[in-house]
């Protein structure tokens, strides 16, 4: 593998990748393959149906165990989160594909990273051993509000090097931190909830299956995430973005970069570190007219 590029929010279309190269959950909008010049999109937010498109670290053991090797290839990302780093690791590791417990991690952090909180994680303690452990790094970042403006490339490192620690038995759990939520708005069947933590399973267990979770950061943008329980919910047309009617759609003909698939999506990422500049009750009028009229 010749180098990881990450470039902060960026998207660009797949024919417009350099031969040689693999695009990593949403460089690329869509999954797709162009075995001549050798460029691959390995993503599953657009251009696909979530309910049955595997994570990008999914797809990436897949092509390896089917022959893909990545040697001199260069990688594009433009954000940090577990299954791009551990899709990354697998790149750097390819070799190991094949190992049962690399077969089982990717499994474990693919269904949920596909599917969300809802999914019955395949092997709980390995999970919270990844997302807690592996991903600490990036969870420290958001929670004290310094992703947006935060080194990706030195994160990336930090948690790919993280890998190792859990595959060779060294990680262990610190005592979990409290989250909570503030429920600040109630649709037509969805809600809006205030956190500076990742909220969907408590939302979940809570019973709502569609909502909006977001965050004020320093600079005064707010972070939103859209999302539904699963593809079976009805009445919440979340994505993706370039879906007529849908969700993101609608919010990103007010402000362009809100992005995602048909479960989850977001605001846009910009390349100074920043999020939306709509209001949660701007946010909330534009869902609330997509649902209505659905």
């Amino acid at each position: 593998m010749k180098k990881v590029t990450i470039e902060r929010g960026r998207t660009v279309a797949f024919e417009d990748l350099p031969a040689r190269s693999i695009a990593l959950d949403g460089y690329c909008q869509g999954p797709d393959v162009d075995v001549e010049n050798q460029r691959f999109s390995f993503d599953h937010h657009d251009k696909c149906l979530r309910l049955v498109t595997k994570a990008t670290c999914e797809q990436v053991l897949d092509a390896l165990l089917l022959g893909l090797d990545p040697t001199a290839f260069t990688i594009f990302v433009n954000d940090v989160d577990g299954d791009t780093v551990l899709s990354v690791w697998l790149l750097r590791n390819s070799k190991r594909a094949a190992e049962k417990t690399v077969r089982e991690l990717v499994a474990t952090v693919g269904g949920i990273d596909a599917h969300g909180p809802a999914y019955p994680a395949i092997d709980n303690a390995l999970a919270e051993k990844f997302f807690q452990g592996v991903m600490k790094p990036e969870l420290d970042l958001r929670r004290t509000k310094q992703y947006a403006t935060c080194d990706l490339q030195t994160l990336l490192e930090q948690c790919v090097e993280n890998i190792d620690a859990l595959l060779a038995g060294k990680i262990e759990l610190a005592s979990k931190m409290e989250r909570h939520f503030e429920t600040t708005h109630c649709g037509s069947g969805w809600v809006m909830a205030k956190s500076d933590d990742f909220i969907f399973d408590l939302l979940y267990a809570e019973g709502y299956t569609r909502a909006i979770a977001y965050k004020i950061l320093p600079d005064g943008s707010v972070n939103y995430t859209v999302g539904k329980k699963s593809e079976l919910v009805g009445k919440f047309p979340v994505g993706p973005g370039s879906k007529v009617n849908s969700i993101l759609y609608a919010l990103n003909e007010r402000e362009t970069g809100w992005g995602g698939g048909s479960t989850i999506g977001g605001s846009p990422r910009n390349a100074d570190g920043s999020r939306s500049r709509l209001t949660p009750d701007e946010v909330f009028e534009i869902v609330e007219r997509v649902v209505m009229e659905g």
